[in-house]
């Protein structure tokens, strides 16, 4: 008898597959158009994380300002600006309010302020708060 492999010892050996090389290439072109869409998108998600967290260090900076308006910062007509230690960017402008006409205010204990205060994002437009504050006319109840 010969040693020739019987028909049995073929069928077997196809059993044993592994990936062909066609197999794998096909695979390496469906990674090399699926990540860099992964990429872009993970990328994508991080530059809106970081927007979003500078708008709302700016919000709350100028949420800080407006509520110190009247209290450490006098209410008064015109502009104050200034930087931030991070090197963000505000601007403070009050001026009298039209809700009282001025041929009115004489009669008034108090003067509407309208205040506006804006803080640079950075790349973007600025946030800007708005708010009318009341101070004391001069001459009138309160005043200092």
């Amino acid at each position: 008898m010969t040693d020739m492999p019987t028909r049995s010892r073929w069928r077997g050996r196809r059993r044993q597959r592994g990936f062909t090389l066609i197999e794998i290439v096909v695979a390496l072109a469906i990674l090399s158009v699926a990540l860099p869409a992964l990429f872009q998108a993970f990328s994508g998600g991080l530059r809106a994380t970081t927007s979003t967290e500078r708008r709302t260090a700016a919000v709350m900076l100028a949420r800080s300002l407006l509520d110190r308006v009247g209290a450490d910062i006098p209410l008064a007509p015109g502009e104050q600006t200034g930087v931030t230690g991070d090197g963000r960017h505000w601007r403070i402008a009050m001026a009298p309010s039209p809700l009282i006409a001025p041929e009115h205010r004489a009669d008034s204990p108090v003067i509407p302020f309208d205040v506006e205060v804006s803080v640079e994002v950075g790349g973007g437009q600025p946030v800007t708060l708005a708010s009318v504050r009341l101070a004391p006319a001069a001459g009138g109840e309160g005043a200092p």
